[in-house]
């Protein structure tokens, strides 16, 4: 993980809605939170996953779907279950459950100029994509529509070499929106991350496509605002 310590102090978050939500939490965690999410937060329970949007500068995101599950006992370092997380300069989020789902959200601070690059998302051009990026034989490159406005995305499954990545999977999604003109763009990533759990139990839960399917939930309601 990127933070393990600080992703460790966490808020309980209740209620469903952002309001909600903001009622749930003491007046100086608000305060600390500039009305938005605490900058470290933990979620709780089922109902919360399930009402409550990020609603950041440039986008707005719902949360992964979740399960019961997710919620119940405790985890490996004896704490009751629950997805923890943390929002970075009103813009980046940060999610992870158990240690193996793990996902990280960015945008840029400023819209974007257009590139032959981001043409070539829109024309769906794979071919000039790989000359412009790193990227392995065995790794999976494609375009995808995702969002409340369907936006172009460039999806890439990718693994890392190295022992400490040899249980790990990755997808990358890049959403892009352009001004009218397309001179323009701005663009937020997701990124998904998954360690594979050495109990083999714990393996048939939390798996690869499990983590997909849940941030396929993210992905729909990604809301790129326009601010050129």
């Amino acid at each position: 993980m990127r933070y393990p310590e600080l992703l460790l102090i966490g808020f309980l978050l209740l209620g469903c809605s952002g309001e909600q939500m903001a009622h749930g939490i003491t007046k100086v965690q608000i305060a600390m939170a500039g009305n938005k999410p605490p900058a470290f937060f933990k979620i709780a329970n089922l109902k919360t996953m399930r009402g409550y949007v990020f609603n950041m500068k440039h986008y707005t995101i719902a949360l992964p779907e979740a399960k019961t599950s997710d919620f119940t006992g405790l985890d490996a370092y004896s704490n009751k279950k629950a997805w923890r997380g943390a929002t970075y300069y009103g813009k980046d989020i940060t999610l992870y459950l158990e240690g193996y789902y793990h996902i990280d959200i960015s945008t840029d601070y400023y819209p974007q100029k257009v590139t032959e690059y981001e043409r070539a998302i829109l024309q769906k051009n794979l071919q000039y994509i790989k000359k412009h990026i790193r990227i392995d034989n065995h790794d999976k490159l494609y375009i995808k529509y995702y969002g409340k406005e369907s936006y172009p995305c460039s999806v890439m499954e990718y693994t890392k070499s190295g022992k400490y990545y040899k249980n790990s999977k990755f997808m990358g999604v890049k959403c892009y929106k352009f001004n009218p003109n397309k001179t323009k763009y701005q663009s937020v990533h997701i990124r998904l991350s998954y360690s594979k759990p050495l109990d083999p139990k714990l393996a048939k839960i939390y798996t690869y496509q499990d983590l997909k399917r849940r941030a396929k939930r993210m992905l729909d309601s990604l809301y790129i605002k326009s601010w050129w």
